[in-house]
């Protein structure tokens, strides 16, 4: 039989990698799959992925592709992939798809979850979420409105960014309470180096001086100098990743986050 192209689901612990990129001497998630995926194809593979996630950022909704050289079923790529893999890593679902499918070129949108615990820090969520003072949801969210829209997002750019422009249109901005978290919800087409954790940070300085309006000016300054420190990757989940035409099947949600996770979804406070 052909073998085909292949495509799957993937969820990760960031904070057991040293980022999503293949690099020397150091544990990514890339390698892990490659080696996995290699093993089952009974030779080297080379796999493409929707983000290249940073040190410490978490997914439960990468997406990933490749093509055997081998035919194999499903299931067996997803009981091979899962049990070769370390635990941080979970293989959510596999899929044939088209071979000119490439799930970073073909995206058409990538949401990401950003989440802050400002109550109650619990130990054990340390690595998992940002563990802030009291933050102001309502304030946060107004602010986020400004960045909706195609905007030049140099004032929270990242240094070393290679995109050859600054420019991304955001879809959509969702900051709400549930509890002792807040969660930021952004969907754009496309996001420049650190632009995510940049506007966590933005949104915290502006719940900070309880003024929306600063992050219209800070926008408009089209100076990263203007903004604090990057927030840390700790809190920061690719959460899904839109393609047309495809019917991939629906994200996992973080089950120690339960229904503050789907609060960030559904816009319930």
């Amino acid at each position: 039989m052909i073998p085909g192209k292949i495509a799957a689901g993937v969820s990760y612990v960031g904070s057991s990698f040293h980022g999503w990129q293949s690099q020397p001497e150091l544990p990514t998630v890339q390698e892990a799959l490659q080696q996995a995926i290699s093993k089952i194809n009974n030779a080297p593979i080379t796999l493409h992925a929707a983000g290249r996630t940073d040190v410490g950022v978490h997914a439960t909704g990468q997406v990933i592709a490749f093509s055997p050289d081998h035919y194999r079923e499903t299931s067996v790529w997803m009981r091979g992939l899962n049990g070769l893999t370390p635990p941080s890593i979970q293989i959510n679902w596999v899929q044939p798809v088209a071979e000119s499918f490439h799930p970073r070129y073909a995206a058409v949108a990538r949401r990401y979850v950003y989440v802050f615990q400002d109550q109650h820090h619990d130990p054990f969520l340390r690595g998992r979420v940002w563990q802030t003072p009291q933050l102001n949801a309502d304030v946060m969210h107004q602010a986020a409105q400004h960045l909706v829209g195609e905007h030049d997002f140099s004032s929270v750019r990242g240094a070393g960014c290679q995109s050859v422009t600054p420019y991304r249109c955001v879809h959509s901005i969702q900051v709400v309470r549930r509890h002792a978290f807040v969660m930021m919800e952004i969907q754009a087409n496309a996001f420049v180096l650190h632009m995510v954790r940049n506007i966590a940070r933005l949104l915290v300085e502006c719940s900070d001086v309880s003024e929306a309006k600063h992050a219209q000016q800070i926008l408009l300054a089209r100076d990263r100098t203007q903004l604090g420190a990057t927030a840390p990757p700790d809190g920061l989940y690719l959460t899904s990743v839109r393609y047309p035409g495809q019917d991939f099947p629906p994200v996992p949600e973080p089950a120690f986050l339960g229904a503050t996770y789907n609060a960030a979804h559904t816009g319930e406070a």
